[in-house]
């Protein structure tokens, strides 16, 4: 291996590692934390969490295309530390409404929502800076060792949301939050600039760009395909993936310190899984990594519902189910965000990861408040059971057309060798 053939010997990508370890790790830790306080503190129905997770959503349909714009407009790491930096003063604001005994479900479904619209703006800076910082042929390797970084953070921000709540409440939990994405935001200050090159002759309207964008990605077979295979598997794993939880907590009985050690060890598949989608893109190609990840996400996540007990033995086996759930799922997301920052014109990739967000994470708000819905009527083990066999089933229909499609090798490098 020669000295630039390492991601790690990228400098600038090294630093944005560096500060993307406490943002993911705050991430992580909130994403358990706001549905525990949903169903322990307040006692939400199913239909209430399901709500939630539609307010985290929601954003997606209302600012992604803009903030794709944004991205392919202003200077990208301004983007990302002002979101970050949002995301700080919205969770103190929660933590202060808790000090007043003023929080209810509604009132932390429209906080979440703005902390939506935050990590819509910095989602798509996100994922459009990466090939600035490592070349083509390393994509996958940088993109998997983001996602490496997520899946650790996944692996003890659940375990660490639990004890905080327990240990410190609420505000502790909250406040821990707002540390850890005060020090991500500092760190994205260490990376370089990185404005977008502007486009010849006059500016286009905020409209004809968002025009461009939805445009090229339904004209492109490689987008278009992915597109599809995104938003499948978001409608699914939305309805589904809240009501593990109201499972693991209502139907079983678990504490939140149990739910959060199991759902720690999905994080420690999705790491392991991360780690593994560069291999994977190597050995089967992008395509087959993407339709094999969604398989195996779908058959052990569908596996849970087999465990009905709350013994010790019993949550080991909801552990290894989680881990092998979240292995599959890294492998198949982060080979989709691969495939399309290496098919997309960079100058629309703003614009085209925006548009493929407005799609595959606008359903997902109704994804979920349908499972919260059919979970109150009927009970979560139906809905997660109907999400797993529906979206295997559109896997195994779409197999050989999707990886026919998705076949493709990357593109010679767009990026100079850069610190």
């Amino acid at each position: 291996m020669t000295t630039r053939d390492s991601i790690f010997h990228y400098p600038a990508f090294v630093r944005f590692c560096m500060g993307d370890i406490a943002t993911q790790l705050g991430t992580a830790i909130v994403i358990i934390v706001i549905p525990l306080i949903a169903i322990t503190f307040l006692d939400a129905t199913p239909f209430e969490i399901g709500l939630l997770a539609a307010s985290e959503r929601l954003p997606f349909i209302i600012f992604s295309l803009i903030a794709g714009v944004s991205a392919d407009k202003w200077e990208r790491r301004s983007i990302l530390f002002c979101a970050n930096f949002l995301r700080v003063v919205l969770l103190l604001i929660i933590m202060f409404i808790v000090w007043t005994g003023a929080l209810s479900v509604m009132t932390l479904a429209a906080m979440v929502f703005i902390v939506g619209a935050a990590n819509v703006y910095f989602e798509v800076a996100y994922w459009t800076y990466i090939p600035a910082l490592v070349p083509g042929r390393l994509i996958a390797k940088g993109n998997g060792a983001l996602a490496a970084i997520a899946g650790a953070a996944e692996l003890v921000g659940p375990a660490v949301g639990g004890m905080l709540l327990k240990i410190a409440g609420i505000p502790g939990a909250l406040l821990l939050n707002s540390l850890l994405f005060l020090i991500g935001s500092s760190m994205i200050l260490t990376v370089p600039k990185n404005k977008p090159a502007p486009p010849e002759g006059a500016r286009p309207s905020s409209l004809s760009q968002i025009k461009l964008g939805i445009h090229t990605l339904f004209h492109s077979p490689p987008l278009r395909r992915l597109v599809i295979i995104g938003a499948v598997w978001n409608i699914f794993a939305c309805a589904a993936t809240p009501q593990i939880m109201v499972y693991l907590t209502r139907t079983l009985g678990l504490a939140t310190t149990q739910v959060g050690l199991i759902l720690g060890l999905q994080g420690l598949g999705g790491l392991i899984g991360a780690l593994c989608a560069g291999k994977a893109s190597e050995r089967l190609g992008h395509g087959r990594s993407i339709m094999v990840g969604g398989v195996i996400y779908s058959l052990f996540t569908l596996a849970i519902c087999t465990v009905t007990q709350a013994a010790p033995q019993d949550q080991l086996l909801l552990g290894v189910f989680l881990f092998c759930a979240g292995w599959g799922s890294s492998i198949g997301v982060v080979n989709i965000i691969s495939l399309r920052q290496l098919v997309s014109p960079e100058y629309l990739l703003g614009r085209i990861n925006a548009s493929f967000r407005f799609i595959t994470w606008g359903i997902m708000p109704p994804a979920a408040l349908l499972g919260g819905a059919l979970s109150q009527l009927i009970n979560s083990r139906f809905v997660i059971v109907s999400a797993c066999l529906l979206g295997l089933a559109f896997i195994l229909c779409s197999y050989r057309k999707s990886t026919a499609i998705l076949g493709i090798d990357a593109p010679p490098d767009r990026l100079s060798e850069n610190g």
